[in-house]
């Protein structure tokens, strides 16, 4: 019975030793889980913020890329609108009464000497323009106004409405625009 004795000795040591080496591993295996558990954790957490950011400026440039197709599209309207006007005043010069045709074309002249030029304008004021300028050099296809010509042609002077209408948009684009637009 010695040897019985021997043999649960050395079970109950076994035994000992492999409840020890599982509750070591119990232990160990409970603290890789507890490190995998905080990293996957703060992987999250950092996927989460890296995703946020992104949302977030994917929401910037959204609202960026909206932001400026609405004022695309609101300075197209005002391109438009401006254009309206600019094709109603032209109307509006063409269908000028005779009397204020005359003396608007008798201003625009009037820094002219006009006996040494030679003057064209539109057929409608061919007889008009005649007698203020004896060189009536022809017609031209306007919508009123002159253009004033030296002699040899070296110089031209167009004051047709429709160079006059464009010059005076160009120049008081900002003002049209405050006035049409506020």
């Amino acid at each position: 019975m010695a040897l019985d004795a021997v043999v649960e000795a050395v079970l109950a040591t076994s035994k000992d030793k492999v409840a020890q080496i599982t509750g070591e591993a119990d232990q160990e295996v409970a603290r890789i889980l507890n490190e995998a558990r905080e990293r996957a954790a703060e992987i999250k957490s950092r996927k989460e913020a890296e995703v946020g950011h992104t949302v977030e400026a994917i929401e910037r440039r959204e609202i960026s890329s909206a932001n400026l197709e609405v004022k695309r599209s609101e300075l197209n309207v005002h391109k438009d609108l401006l254009e309206q006007a600019r094709v109603k005043l032209l109307g509006k010069l063409e269908n000028l009464p005779k009397k204020d045709n005359e003396a608007m074309l008798t201003k625009l002249l009037e820094p002219y000497d006009l006996k040494a030029m030679k003057v064209f304008s539109n057929k409608r004021d061919e007889a008009f323009i005649s007698s203020l300028a004896p060189n009536y050099g022809g017609n031209l296809d306007i919508i009123g106004g002159a253009v004033v010509e030296s002699s040899d042609g070296a110089l031209r002077y167009d004051l047709t409405y429709e160079t006059l209408a464009r010059e005076v948009f160009s120049s008081r684009m900002k003002e049209v625009s405050r006035i049409l637009f506020g």
